[in-house]
């Protein structure tokens, strides 16, 4: 299925950053503090780095082999190992081209935060700072608008002129500044007691409900299930490169940006004994309270908000991306066309998804905005839906030996055991506590 024609790599570190881009997002950013807090701190970072070299690698490895080796978006990769499993691919698709839209939302409230940045007045209530701007029906689309366009834009520029420039200037300064932000927090009173409660384990909290949590953190966090690492294993030139000595670094920058958050984070939180409260609250809320009230503080809110940017809109790419290569595969229409036509659909979805915090609030089905349907409907169903027939798919259909990730037959032999025992069953799992039937 090799088409010389095919848009490429520059380099291998170009394919590792924009990869490690589409697995750093928000999830690292807001939800692995959140989740960790609530499991145990250090014993469910022990927990997390267990499955993270199990399971997430192991998928990670899998799809971007199979990328390679078909040349092909999602639909066609899993259609190259049996014609029926195409559904699999428009899973990971459909799961993406959810996502964008309301991932969007998010982005755009990030750029609003970086311009609050640079103001000078002083925020007395960020509470409800924060709920006046999200239902303000003009500012946030505003923000949103930006955001999209310029995703698309980077998206546009292709392959190795686009992701691959944007990334390798992105994420390197990503990690300076994260590491600039860790540095200063750590320098506050009692910053120690939150960097004991990282890593110091408390097992008397753990539960198999942490289990399911660490297992579900690091699914969603290393982007597994939505077909992007198929789609840049796709671009990849060489069908022999190695694919575990390549993708490993992939993994690697992921937990490396989750460690720098938890040092960063945590200190910071039980410095000024704030709640650590889950998502937009954490971002949005309790960061710019402390922000507020140290030296330098707007400085440094700017600097927090920027490596938000940063992640988000890494993890936006990749995802806009899956959905461009779908198109111009499969559908036979140019890659301006798919681009085009792709974010006017987003313009129009999330238009409707930032409403739903407004003007559109009392739209609900099932009880949920807009917003929270399609948070739930990717989130909870498709994605890991998709991850657990990706484990089946590779490991009980194709056969793991069919894909080559190592000439180091105990890493290969491993990689084959993984995915057809451990990932499907794991996954599976989640999926289970997604949907909270257990």
């Amino acid at each position: 299925m090799s088409d010389d024609s095919r848009a490429s790599w520059g380099s291998k570190i170009g394919l590792i950053l924009a990869s490690a881009g589409s697995a750093v997002g928000l999830g690292n950013l807001w939800r692995f503090p959140y989740i960790a807090a609530q499991n145990g701190g250090g014993s469910f970072l022990l927990i997390y780095l267990l499955f993270t070299f199990s399971i997430g690698i192991t998928l990670v490895f899998a799809e971007s082999a199979l990328g390679i080796k078909t040349k092909s978006d999602p639909t066609g990769a899993f259609g190259w190992i049996n014609p029926r499993l195409k559904i699999i691919g428009i899973i990971g698709v459909l799961t993406s081209a959810i996502i964008v839209p309301y991932y969007s939302v998010v982005g755009g409230w990030i750029v609003a935060y970086i311009v609050k940045s640079f103001s000078t007045i002083s925020i007395e209530n960020f509470e409800t700072h924060f709920t006046d701007f999200i239902s303000s029906p003009v500012q946030p689309l505003l923000f949103f608008y930006i955001y999209l366009l310029s995703t698309a834009t980077v998206v546009y520029f292709g392959i190795e002129n686009g992701i691959e420039k944007f990334c390798k200037l992105m994420m390197p300064l990503l990690f300076l500044l994260l590491i600039v932000l860790m540095v200063r927090v750590l320098t506050l009173d009692n910053a120690l007691d939150g960097v004991k409660f990282f890593f110091l384990p408390d097992f008397s909290k753990v539960t198999a409900k942490t289990f399911l949590n660490a297992m579900g953190q690091v699914f969603f966090s290393i982007s597994a299930g939505m077909g992007i690492y198929i789609t840049y294993g796709s671009y990849v030139k060489n069908n022999d490169t190695p694919v575990a000595k390549t993708m490993y670094s992939v993994v690697i920058l992921d937990v490396m940006v989750s460690l720098l958050t938890g040092l960063t984070i945590f200190p910071a939180v039980f410095s000024f004994g704030l709640p650590m409260n889950a998502g937009p609250a954490l971002t949005f809320i309790t960061l710019p309270k402390v922000f507020s009230a140290i030296t330098f503080g707007q400085f440094f809110g700017f600097i927090f908000f920027v490596i938000l940017l940063g992640a988000a809109i890494t993890s936006s790419i990749s995802l806009m991306e899956v959905v461009t290569t779908y198109l111009c595969d499969q559908v036979k229409i140019s890659r301006k066309k798919a681009i085009f036509y792709y974010t006017l659909v987003c313009l129009v979805t999330g238009t409707l998804v930032s409403l739903s915090f407004g003007k559109l609030s009392g739209f609900k089905i099932g009880g949920k905005i807009l917003f929270d349907q399609f948070d739930y409907l990717a989130s909870n169903i498709l994605l890991p839906v998709g991850g657990f027939l990706t484990a089946i798919a590779i490991g009980w259909v194709l056969g793991p030996e069919k894909l080559v990730i190592s000439k180091n037959k105990a890493l290969q032999k491993g990689f084959e055991f993984c995915i057809k025992w451990i990932a499907p069953i794991c996954v599976f799992f989640i999926l289970l506590n997604a949907v909270g039937l257990i």
